[in-house]
């Protein structure tokens, strides 16, 4: 999605113009200056070209003039701050921001090309850069001087002190990681440009997604941002493959060389899509309904009160299709992007907007709202000061009154420094996708997928159910069947709602109430016939729990067949067991074990067994150390011990990743990386000394 940015004055107005025409602006010409223009007049169309948001342009010539002058902490501080806006690349960007803070000068004259000094803001963001790098203690110094010598009336002071606030939380979160296994797609679905605002279906088989990768043709190579050479975006769709492994990706068949259509969400059906799209220059809300095997033409939101002259980026509808969640940073907010919702009236209508408050929305941005199958549960995104910086993922429920509790951050490393943004579930809300800008990056941006052990739905039921033909051949599109779901003791309000099976397969899911009896009505909506009907009463137990049901459709005699064997599969209860434990110390500079020998083999046969015997999923910590004698081979022993505890978590995962039995349940994570011992005197030969500072330990909770 391509999400409005303000940049950051790097630049004072100007008045002065680009020499070519902006509309008639070529990399070609460009570099053509680069290659002929003199210092002076390089100097100045960079300035230019940055202040009137070419990017990527500016970025050339400050490299040819970085090649005039290497040494230019100007130089180098434009060259930084494009680094950020362009590539997101952090990291290289410390380089250029460390030698531009190097010369400050409060009275810095941006068009001279005498000027070698850096304006102020150089040390916000290089503090950014070692925010964005994780680097919290080198970032509030950063901040803090740069809050020492800017200018008093700078825009970028409220965002440092936003800032400093999130450091702060960073330091919090960062004290009490989470029990989270993340794993970045990979190369099926992530490339070197930017993939980002994943949807995942309510059983976790198809994934549908944005990306800027060029099309195969180059048809879209004319159509390029000017601001930063991305191809537009596109939405792509992926589908989990029997063994597990995610399919090639697909181009959705609406998408457009020339345009930005970006995923949003998807309807518990699938057979409606919500995008955004651009093209009014607001950024707007629109859909596209699947039919015909494949989605059809882009067509407005039909609902009132969504889209306006303002900027809306993101929505949802619930499950039971009784509220609509969408974001906007309309006036009346409080401040930047908010969350809003939209409920159905019992005569179908919807009432007006309503901002959640200032529990889930804050003076800063809200976006990408998801709500769970329990139509209760909210996730979202904010860049407030309970971030530990950009946007981070957090957590609401909303109570029997309606109102939504304070969200809650999800925690590191759940969330990052950088944006994390985008979360979507599957139903039972173990398993999620995500946007993220992570170290182990393909490209810009990723999508990664993550397992966790406390976020499933509790409380709750599931119907899960399969319509089959008697030929086995696909149900036909022109055979219009729903199935109605009638609550038959949920009270005055009732709960009556249509849902639809998927065209591609047949499947259909909903969320339920424990302890109520629902009746199932299988309609032909095509001649308003009830071909067959059905009953079930969920568990009073709060775990998760799913109703299943297998149906043949005879569409020639318009009936359905219920097989006898249906049935409603309860909550597995799980039984307490005995945590593991497994130590192992290395000698010099060794860093990896087997684990399908020795007592490492022998504690993950324990952790085997204990899923067979119904233990649902399990969290593997792992704690390593390097001692104090140096290392010419990792440079450093923060890396030995680092690289200890990275393979073993490599080892650990593939061993039960690549058993079907064990597949997803098995989370690991790094506690700790350490350096540890007594110091070092030239005394290497003492293995004694320092064996018990070289380790690798495993506990499972």
């Amino acid at each position: 999605m391509k999400l409005k940015t303000i940049i950051l004055t790097i630049l004072t107005v100007i008045t002065t113009t680009v020499t070519v025409a902006q509309s008639q602006i070529t990399e070609e010409m460009v570099r053509k200056i680069a290659a002929t223009a003199d210092e002076p007049e390089l100097l100045r169309q960079n300035s230019t070209l940055t202040q009137e948001g070419y990017l990527y342009f500016a970025e050339i010539l400050i490299d040819k003039l970085l090649q005039i002058n290497p040494q230019n902490p100007n130089y180098h501080y434009r060259k930084g701050f494009l680094m950020l806006e362009i590539h997101k690349n952090h990291e290289e960007a410390i380089f250029h921001f460390i030698l531009a803070t190097m010369d400050i000068d409060p009275n810095f004259d941006m068009y001279s090309h005498r000027e070698t000094s850096s304006p102020p803001d150089a040390f916000y963001h290089l503090a950014m850069c070692y925010h964005l790098n994780e680097d919290i203690d080198k970032a509030v110094e950063n901040y803090n001087k740069f809050k020492e010598v800017s200018n008093k009336k700078s825009e970028l002071l409220p965002v440092t002190e936003l800032r400093l606030k999130q450091c702060a939380e960073a330091k919090v979160q960062m004290a009490k990681p989470v029990n989270v296994r993340l794993k970045n797609m990979g190369p099926t679905i992530n490339t070197a440009f930017p993939e980002y605002s994943p949807v995942v279906s309510l059983d976790g088989s198809a994934l549908y997604f944005t990306s800027r990768r060029a099309w195969a043709n180059d048809e879209t190579n004319e159509f390029r941002d000017l601001a930063n050479n991305q191809y537009p975006e596109d939405i792509y769709v992926s589908y989990l493959d029997f063994d597990s492994s995610w399919t090639k990706p697909e181009k959705l068949d609406f998408c457009r060389p020339e345009k930005n259509e970006a995923s949003i969400s998807m309807s518990s059906d699938e057979r409606k899509i919500y995008l955004y799209e651009d093209s009014t220059g607001s950024g707007d809300i629109v859909t596209a309904d699947f039919f015909h095997a494949k989605f059809q033409d882009i067509e407005e939101l039909d609902m009132k009160n969504v889209n306006t002259k303002y900027w809306e980026t993101h929505c949802m509808m619930s499950h039971d299709q009784r509220r609509f969640f969408f974001v906007s940073d309309r006036p009346g907010g409080f401040g930047g992007r908010d969350i809003y919702v939209m409920e159905r009236k019992k005569n179908g209508k919807w009432t007006n907007p309503k901002n959640l408050g200032p529990g889930i929305n804050s003076p800063n941005d809200e976006d990408a709202p998801f709500i769970s199958v329990d139509n209760r549960t909210l996730y979202y995104s904010s860049d407030g000061e309970k971030s530990i910086g950009g946007f981070d993922i957090f957590k609401s429920e909303m109570q029997d009154d309606s109102v939504w509790v304070t969200g809650l951050n999800l925690g590191y490393p759940f969330n990052s420094t950088n944006d994390d943004i985008f979360y979507t579930t599957t139903i039972d809300g173990r398993r999620g996708y995500m946007t993220s800008y992570r170290k182990d990056g393909q490209g810009e941006k990723d999508i990664y997928e993550i397992y966790n052990d406390y976020l499933g739905i509790k409380d709750i039921a599931v119907l899960k159910g399969l319509i089959k033909t008697v030929d086995n051949k696909p149900i036909p599109e022109e055979f219009a069947i729903n199935v109605k779901l009638i609550c038959m003791d949920c009270g005055p309000a009732g709960d009556v709602r249509q849902v639809f099976p998927r065209l591609r397969d047949g499947v259909f899911m909903t969320g339920l109430k424990t302890c109520k009896t629902y009746k199932l009505e299988y309609i032909n909506l095509t001649d308003s016939l009830i071909m067959g009907e059905d009953s079930f009463t969920t568990l009073c137990d709060e775990a998760y729990q799913e109703v299943y049901r297998e149906l043949l459709l005879d569409v020639d005699k318009r009936i359905i067949i219920i097989p006898e064997d249906t049935i409603t599969i309860p909550p597995v209860i799980v039984q307490p067991f005995d945590n593991l434990e497994f130590m192992h110390y290395f000698t010099y500079n060794k860093n990896k074990l087997s684990v399908t020998i020795g007592k490492l083999n022998k504690f993950m046969k324990e952790i085997e067994k204990q899923l067979e015997d119904g233990r649902e999923s399990i969290t593997v910590n792992i704690y390593s150390s390097a001692s104090n004698v140096p290392t010419k081979t990792f440079g450093t022993n923060e890396k030995l011990a680092k690289t200890r505890a990275e393979n073993m978590k490599y080892d650990v995962i593939a061993y039960f990743e690549n058993d079907e039995a064990f597949k997803g349940k098995v989370n690991v994570v790094i506690v700790t990386a350490i350096v540890r011992g007594p110091d070092y005197v030239k005394d290497a030969s003492n293995k004694e000394k320092y064996f018990p500072y070289q380790y690798v330990g495993l506990k499972t909770e």
